[in-house]
């Protein structure tokens, strides 16, 4: 009994918080906070740089940016890389920039990016990504993304994890609806 009383103090206090963020939900069920894109990006880049060995070469992940895309329900992600193999040995640099939903796990309590599909992927040095192959391009999309899904982009063990109701992107912004 004394845990849910201290549970409810606790939302209480993130909300108190966080009130310029907050909003009563559509259905009056509880309340709507907006995550700020400051401590999301903050999460995303305590997990990098990132360095992968593929068939085709070294894959390295130097950072990554999650922005709201206004009017959409999906987060837009940009990451810059670069990626060296036996013909190019002092690698190219280039920008991958994906599109993706997210996903609320109840076990760790984070937020993890899911679908992220490919928007753009695009070469610094045009002259040296000539050698790389529609496979090459297809495989640093892929292993990105894959990476991307793996950790979490925000941790809700400081937000009253268990009082989440909801998980979404409304008009560019990670919501999370709080309720009894």
């Amino acid at each position: 009994m004394m845990k849910k009383y201290k549970n409810i103090i606790n939302l209480g206090l993130i909300l108190f918080g966080l009130s310029g963020c907050v909003g009563v939900s559509p259905g009056g069920q509880g309340y709507d906070i907006t995550v700020p894109m400051g401590m999301i990006n903050s999460t995303v880049a305590q997990n990098f740089p990132q360095s992968r060995q593929t068939n085709y070469g070294t894959l390295n992940i130097d950072k990554a940016n999650i922005l709201g895309k206004q009017g959409s329900d999906k987060l837009g992600v940009g990451t810059t890389f670069s990626f060296s193999n036996m013909l190019i040995p002092n690698g190219v640099k280039g920008e991958v920039h994906f599109s993706g939903g997210i996903r609320y796990n109840t076990r760790d309590r984070g937020l993890y990016l899911t679908s992220p599909m490919v928007d753009e992927l695009k070469f610094l040095n045009f002259s040296l990504s000539s050698y790389i192959t529609p496979q090459m391009r297809n495989m640093i999309g892929d292993i990105i993304a894959q990476e991307l899904m793996k950790k979490p982009i925000y941790n809700m063990n400081t937000m009253g994890a268990s009082f989440v109701k909801g998980i979404g992107v409304e008009n560019g912004n990670v919501v999370v609806s709080v309720g009894l």
